[in-house]
């Protein structure tokens, strides 16, 4: 039933408005190199800026593409197919990959060809939160121009890799976006409106506890599933008390989760964090590096923080509930050692793909969102309350098949380690059909 109401929560999201409004920035088209011309720059808008019927552009420097297992229209159908061979051609033979030797720079389009290519194989796969596939997607005219991108993807993919060295060699850009001292390293308790980013959020053993649930898989398994597995999600904990106080309501939470369902009821009530209690978000970007494996690289993508400033089951303003801070991936800044790239998300933002949209507006305009960014993340982890059954992470059996057919007394939220996170997240995508396709087309180049 919870997940029932959230999905109705998110359609709610839709309405029937141009696209053109104060929520979208004009694309930047000089991202890779100052000259907007240059291939690398046309390579990456060919995939990441869209068009409304009005001719409006969106999209560019953004974390993902504005792309949906829905979309049936753009890269598939008329220009902007052709025009992504051309380019992807044009990379391929001329070694465009030798146009700029940056590493940082190959690493991150890389991850973005990376992302279409996923988008080319998981037309089918289902939405986030389940639902039929159109037939439309699945005729032969629209499978040719997603094999037809792949064969083309997969070399640039291939070319664009780094070895192991050097892709653990990349910057650690969310400590020199603490260092750069313009956002809070601690949490401002005046209310304002300033944001919040925690110097010791990624280091092991502070305040901020990396916490899993029951299932063997990633700890994150919703957004882990919605984005493919490209980038490992982490889940943090952090209690007013600090890491002691965190760790004592982990244990009584999986001791009082264990008698509740061992006495078959629902006498046992289980414990609530206090006010003022943490839970960070953390999305790192993953790589395929020379010798064709995934590797974590210490790049940060986006960084959501959740503040409850309220606690309990019958809060009727979610909004006031909880505080939200968002810091996404800005590859310009990045490229620029501007703040380690990672830029706050504006209050009103509706830049950007979220786990609430399931259809292209772009092709569709009547289902465009007009609920911001920062309000989707509260909306969807009000369902449950200001409670324990707001995090995720401990009620799985709600959001994630494999948890709902396992028996309520499996329901934890433990510690664990960022590495042991990141190996998890490796291998879960290591048995996807998307990998195992781009392996066997980067296996198909090296034999040629």
């Amino acid at each position: 039933m919870l997940r029932l109401v959230c999905s109705f929560l998110a359609l709610c999201f839709f309405c029937q408005n141009s696209l053109a409004n104060d929520g979208y920035r004009v694309p930047d088209s000089a991202i890779f190199h100052s000259d907007k011309k240059h291939l690398w720059n046309r390579l990456h808008s060919v995939f990441f800026v869209r068009e409304d019927n009005q001719g409006n552009k969106f999209g560019g420097d953004l974390v993902d593409p504005y792309l949906w297992p829905s979309t049936t229209e753009f890269l598939l159908k008329g220009n902007s197919p052709t025009k992504a061979i051309t380019l992807l051609d044009e990379f391929i033979k001329g070694n465009g990959h030798q146009l700029i030797a940056d590493p940082l720079k190959r690493a991150v389009l890389q991850h973005d060809l990376w992302s279409i290519f996923d988008w080319t194989t998981n037309y089918d796969k289902g939405l986030p939160f389940g639902g039929a596939i159109s037939p439309k997607t699945k005729s032969k005219e629209l499978n040719d121009s997603r094999k037809a991108l792949r064969s083309r993807l997969s070399k640039a993919i291939n070319l664009l890799a780094l070895d192991e060295t050097e892709a653990l060699g990349l910057i650690n850009n969310y400590s020199m976006a603490v260092r750069s001292g313009s956002d809070l390293k601690k949490l401002d308790k005046t209310g304002s409106e300033r944001h919040f980013l925690p110097s010791t959020l990624l280091t092991d053993n502070s305040n901020w506890v990396c916490v899993r649930g029951s299932l063997q898989g990633p700890s994150a398994p919703v957004h882990m599933r919605y984005y493919g597995g490209r980038s490992p999600f982490l889940v943090f904990l952090n209690l007013p008390g600090g890491r002691s106080a965190t760790l004592k309501y982990l244990n009584a939470l999986n001791k009082s989760t264990a008698a509740k369902f061992a006495e078959a009821t629902d006498d046992v009530t289980l414990p609530q964090f206090p006010e003022g209690t943490s839970v960070a978000l953390v999305r790192k970007m993953s790589v395929i590096t020379q010798s064709g494996d995934i590797l974590v690289s210490p790049l940060v993508q986006t960084v959501q923080i959740r503040v409850y400033n309220q606690v309990g089951k019958d809060i009727k303003d979610h909004n006031a509930c909880q505080t939200v801070y968002k810091f996404v991936l800005n590859r310009k800044d990045l490229f620029a050692s501007i703040n380690g790239g990672l830029k706050p998300v504006k209050k009103n933002s509706i830049e950007g793909l979220s786990l609430i949209y399931s259809s292209d507006y772009f092709e569709n305009e009547r289902l465009k969102p007009n609920s911001s960014v920062m309000k989707s993340c509260i909306d969807c982890h009000s369902c449950g309350g200001g409670t324990i059954h707001s995090i995720f992470t401990y009620k799985q059996d709600d959001w994630v098949p494999e948890a709902a057919r396992m028996s309520s007394n499996k329901l934890r939220l433990l510690p664990t380690r960022i590495i042991d996170e990141q190996k998890k997240a490796i291998s879960w995508k290591y048995k996807r059909h998307d990998w195992g396709l781009l392996q066997g087309w980067i296996e198909t180049i090296s034999k040629s």
